[in-house]
This record gives structure tokens, C-alpha cells and sequence, in this order.
């Protein structure tokens, strides 16, 4: 994922940035971060792992310059569907907790539909961008029986 920012400040291995499409600030983790100084504006390349504290937090994979003679650059694309095989170990109101059939991790879905599902069930769940709680959070697409 990108994310387009400017510094707000900088400390050792971290920055904090404001984040130009959503205006939030957000703690960048990042080796590099003393090459930076508050006000640059610079283009950030994460997993699209966000923890969901305040500030939210991501870790970079690149952080780079944007010098105002740079090409505007175009809009992130949304990160690709990512799928889960799991068995449903707990439902409640509008979410499923599962446990991964391959990894054995446990992840709580966010689903509208989730009263739909028992559990035991075996399902995939088609899912985006993993949300850094314990256990890890994801909001489902789609969640498909498997028989």
C-alpha cells in the first residue's frame, strides 16, 4: 500500500506524518526515519497492516521524498482480496471468531451476515487489509460455506 504524507516530526525510528488522503495522523516505524525532517511531504510503502490505536500505526517498507518537481503520482490501488480457510470456533452480533484451517491462527470476521454461519462450519472467507488487534481483525466480503 501507499500512503502519500507529510512529517509532522521526527524521533529515532519513528515518524509521526499526517496522512493526506484521510488528514489523520499516523506513527510511521521506520529505520530511516533521521533522514527526514518535519514538513517534507513523502510517499510511504507499507503492507497495509494499520494498528488500530491512536495514532494508528503501520511500519514502512520505503519511505521516499516527494520533491514538488515530481509527476503527481497516481492513487494507491486497493490491496488485492486475500482468502482464509478456517472453521468458525465462536459467532456473536454481526461477527464470527475463526481459526485458520492451514495456520491455526484465530481471527475475528466482521461479517453483516454472520448469524448465518454455526459454529464448527468450515468456510473461506474472501477479506482485505488485516487489522493489528489480538486476535487480528478483518472485514469479510464475502464468507462461502466449504462442503
Amino acid at each position: 500500500m501507499i500512503m502519500n504524507a507529510t512529517v509532522t516530526r521526527v524521533q529515532p525510528r519513528n515518524l509521526l506524518v499526517n496522512d493526506l488522503s484521510t488528514n489523520q495522523e499516523v506513527l510511521v516505524h521506520s529505520r530511516n526515519s533521521s533522514r527526514f525532517s518535519a514538513g517534507d511531504d513523502v510517499r510511504i510503502t507499507y503492507d497495509g497492516k494499520m494498528t488500530k490505536s491512536i495514532p494508528p500505526q503501520i511500519t514502512a517498507i520505503a519511505i521516499q521524498l516527494n520533491r514538488p518537481s515530481d509527476p503527481p503520482q497516481p492513487p494507491p490501488r486497493p490491496p488485492a482480496p486475500a482468502e482464509t480457510r478456517a472453521a468458525v470456533i465462536q459467532k456473536g452480533r454481526g461477527f464470527l471468531l475463526v481459526r485458520g484451517l492451514r495456520d491455526n491462527m484465530r481471527m475475528r470476521v466482521n461479517y453483516a451476515y454472520a448469524h448465518h454461519f454455526c459454529v464448527g462450519q468450515r468456510v473461506i472467507v474472501t477479506h482485505d487489509t488485516i487489522i493489528m488487534n489480538n486476535p487480528p481483525e478483518v472485514n469479510a466480503i464475502d464468507i462461502t460455506p466449504i462442503c
